[in-house]
């Protein structure tokens, strides 16, 4: 039986300590590893949830419930240029006239009206166009004008050669006109043209407006005439 001295105790003792402390830094080195691995899993794998963050945010701006808005709100009738459509057919301020937009009635200026009773001398018919919309509206040209008859026979009226000018007619009552010129025929044995509506079509436009003739008796018939005495305007005041 081995007798330990207090000095080899001591010894010992440091031995075992020096033993520890190896293991301890062994363990110690194994975990910094393990630690310096982690930051770089972790990178990889948060770079597709902030692309997922990124896309869950433009969702939320595009309409979720209690989202921001992303601009301002629109105007009631706003379009996506910002632009307000001042009519029902969403046409902007300033482009020609839809049919839809016009009132069409026959007008004489100063009371008067063609007088069908005389067979010497060219008469007027004026029609009066006007713009009961809520827009500004423009019509330029020369509008289609074809009398028809009780048969059922149509003429189209010829163009003169005045220079068509853009007429602008702003909403509420502002008006232009059509105005187109006859002959009246009051010689039983001439051939004659008997109105009885009037077919109107507007520049630009495929809708046909009709007004009843109301002015009674017979016109020329000069249809085939290369110079007829009856023709029409452009749309002027």
């Amino acid at each position: 039986m081995s007798i330990i001295t207090p000095r080899a105790a001591r010894t010992t003792a440091a031995a075992l300590a020096v033993l520890a402390l190896g293991a301890g830094a062994v363990a110690c080195d194994g975990d910094d590893d393990s630690a310096s691995a982690a930051p770089t899993a972790s990178r990889n794998a948060s770079a597709p949830a902030q692309e997922a963050s990124k896309g869950d945010g433009g969702a939320s701006q595009g309409g979720g419930e209690g989202a921001a808005p992303s601009a301002a709100p629109k105007e009631e009738g706003q379009n996506d240029d910002g632009i307000n459509p001042s009519d029902e057919a969403g046409k902007p301020s300033g482009a020609h006239c839809a049919t839809s937009e016009i009132d069409f009635d026959f007008w004489a200026p100063h009371g008067g009206k063609p007088d069908m009773e005389q067979g010497k001398y060219q008469q007027s018919v004026t029609v009066r166009l006007t713009n009961h919309s809520k827009r500004t509206c423009t019509l330029k040209g020369f509008p289609g004008v074809q009398l028809v008859s009780a048969k059922g026979e149509r003429w189209d009226l010829p163009r003169s050669n005045v220079r068509a000018d853009t007429m602008t007619l702003k909403p509420g009552d502002d008006t232009a006109h059509i105005k187109f010129t006859i002959m009246p025929e009051t010689d039983p044995d001439a051939r004659v043209f008997v109105p009885q509506d009037v077919v109107m079509t507007l520049p630009d436009e495929t809708k046909q407006v009709t007004l009843p003739w109301e002015y009674g008796g017979a016109i020329l018939d000069q249809s085939g005439a290369t110079h007829p005495g009856t023709f029409v305007d452009p749309i002027g005041l």
